[in-house]
């Protein structure tokens, strides 16, 4: 796409952004004028022909650039808006069609209001619409009141339209995928000789090969070429529409994203440097290697902090005792000894899986699954007390917890797939050998969960992903932005490291600030900090800029007293925010990985 405007007379990433004075003159800059201030969807519409493009839904026609607004569903905060907009399905094919985002909105309460800041919780899969409209006030707590909060499920998810539905009828992709490698994950010991290992996970890796290659077969039957406007590269487009159409043409782009999200952050300040306001990215992922490495060679930088993370859980464990973590035998028991006991039971499972009648879905507790508990255990560090409680009853015999904690619960159907591997620099079928010396080198020198991450982040088997995206971004990476963006990492967040955010700072130099959470977690809001919080709001108020080298700690530790924290959440407006910063721990989770909010992650 390098040096092609879209049809909407947006610049393609090789070229820097015009404004509408460098494209407009005479009669089209006084057409420009007037259709802004009757009606933002004027602009676009009538002025690039786009009124012969409508979307038709429940017998109702809309325009390209038209937003609807009205009540949300039950479960919604009574202030929260919710509605849709419709946008082109290509922004370089007028005649492709079109698209409906749905969107949410949680109205400022403060005057003069800012503008709007859009979210997105991660994923891929993670609904935007749903943040918004369960965690308003709370998400306004950590960027401003006087901001219009606005949540979108980007394309193919959630209640946006076409949606990625692969599997229809009564085979759905849990069914398909349940009991399969792509649920349980990769089963090996630590006390297996290279060879035998290396022999059984290339059996298990040609099992799961093949599943992609049916999985992706099935979607190419079931949506064809719908499939291919689901990428980052395409929402990064819709983020620069929306923008346009709710707050005008000049409007600079005002976005935070979590884990996933910051990797749309990083497609967003490149593909629109000059259209940047204020960006906030937490919980780092490295863009670089997403849109141009073969997944299996993400990990092993992908779990650098992971091992740093564990320690802590360890740690902590210790330190509190067995009253509050039940893995430990005394209070200050030497972490090494927990350790030992939790990776002989996990080896154990190799040898001998425990069966599970009584679970949600019955099955068999596996060493896989035991190694994605953990892994997805470590992310919540506010859950641990929880988390240690039902591994402790695995180790007892009684796997159901961990059972139902692991069983498939990432978003609908494939609709993460549908964006990475959109992302994902084609690349040959790779030998069976080739990826599990990969998985094997993560395993014995990074991280003794590495085998987890290929599950329980599901973005392997693009190699047979079965469609081309009108545009792929592949960098650069390193733009002068027209301002400056947050960028947010723990020092030991188990899958996005803090070697990511410290990658993006280096890359966009003077256009980007880092600031360090000293915690565990995924993301910074895995743990209360008000020095990370005012920090935040800080720079969404009036662009103001952490510290170089600012180390934030946070207020309370894993496993805090529940008592502790009811009391500092109830002592004034700090602590209010400290509690919203608490309720989105909770809720983040839950939108991330596209989730109802009345269930309940255990961890």
């Amino acid at each position: 796409m390098e040096g092609k405007d879209d049809i909407l007379g947006q610049p393609s990433p090789k070229r820097p952004r015009r404004t509408w004075r460098d494209r407009c003159s005479g009669i089209s800059i006084i057409i420009l004028l007037v259709c802004s201030t009757l009606a933002s969807y004027c602009l676009i519409g009538s002025h690039l022909g786009w009124t012969k493009s409508r979307f038709t839904a429940d017998g109702v026609t809309r325009a390209v650039g038209h937003v609807v607004w009205g009540s949300c569903d039950t479960w919604s905060l009574p202030r929260a808006e919710c509605g849709s907009i419709i946008v082109p399905l290509d922004y370089f094919d007028r005649d492709a069609g079109t698209a409906s985002i749905a969107l949410a909105r949680y109205p400022a309460s403060k005057t003069p209001k800012k503008g709007i800041v859009l979210f997105n919780p991660g994923g891929p899969g993670g609904s935007g619409k749903f943040f918004i409209a369960r965690a308003g006030p709370a998400l306004q707590a950590v960027v401003g009141e006087d901001y219009d909060v606005v949540g979108f499920d980007p394309r193919g998810i959630g209640e946006s339209e076409p949606k990625t539905q692969c599997f229809d009828g009564d085979l759905s992709y849990t069914t398909f995928a349940r009991n399969t490698i792509l649920a349980r994950s990769y089963d090996t010991a630590s006390n297996l000789s290279l060879p035998e290992a290396r022999d059984r996970l290339v059996i298990d890796y040609l099992e799961a090969d093949a599943l992609y290659h049916t999985q992706f077969d099935i979607c190419r039957k079931t949506m064809g070429d719908k499939l291919k406007y689901m990428g980052t590269s395409t929402v990064v487009r819709d983020i620069d529409f929306i923008t346009t159409q709710l707050e005008g043409p000049e409007a600079f782009i005002n976005f935070y994203g979590f884990s996933y999200g910051t990797i749309l952050g990083q497609y967003l300040v490149n593909m629109f440097p000059d259209r940047i306001g204020r960006v906030a990215i937490d919980g780092v992922a490295d863009a670089v290697v997403w849109a141009t490495k073969p997944y299996y060679t993400w990990y092993k930088d992908w779990l650098s902090s992971t091992t740093p993370a564990y320690d802590i859980f360890l740690t902590r464990c210790s330190e509190v005792g067995p009253a509050i973590c039940p893995l430990a035998k005394k209070t200050g028991e030497d972490p090494s000894r927990i350790r030992d006991r939790i990776e002989v039971f996990v080896d154990g499972l190799y040898y001998k899986p425990i069966p599970v009648p009584f679970a949600g879905t019955p099955g068999v507790l596996t060493s896989g699954r035991a190694r994605m508990y953990l892994l997805m255990a470590l992310q919540r560090p506010s859950n641990w007390q929880v988390a240690s409680a039902g591994l402790a009853q695995a180790i007892a015999g009684n796997g159901t917890f961990v059972m139902d904690a692991t069983e498939l619960v990432f978003g609908d159907d494939m609709a993460r797939q549908a964006v990475s591997c959109n992302d994902n620099a084609p690349f040959k079928v790779p030998p069976a050998e080739e990826v599990v010396d990969a998985l094997l080198d993560v395993f014995h020198n990074v991280s003794r969960l590495g085998l987890a991450v290929v599950t329980t982040e599901p973005d392997a088997g693009c190699q047979y992903w079965p469609v081309t995206p009108p545009e792929r971004f592949q960098g650069p990476w390193n733009h002068t932005l027209s301002s400056p963006i947050l960028i947010l990492s723990n020092s030991a967040d188990p899958v996005t490291p803090i070697s990511s955010g410290k990658l993006v700072n280096k890359l966009l130099g003077s256009s980007s600030r880092l600031l360090v959470q000293d915690s565990p977690g995924h993301c910074t809001l895995a743990l209360p900090s008000s020095c990370t919080l005012n920090a935040t709001r800080s720079y969404f108020a009036d662009g103001t800029l952490p510290a170089e080298g600012t180390v934030c700690k946070t207020d309370f530790p894993p496993f805090s007293d529940p008592e502790e924290l009811a009391s500092a959440f109830a002592s004034g407006e700090e602590g209010q925010r400290l509690e919203a910063q608490a309720q989105l721990e909770q809720i983040l989770p839950l939108a991330r990985r596209g989730l109802p909010f009345d269930q309940v992650l255990l961890v």
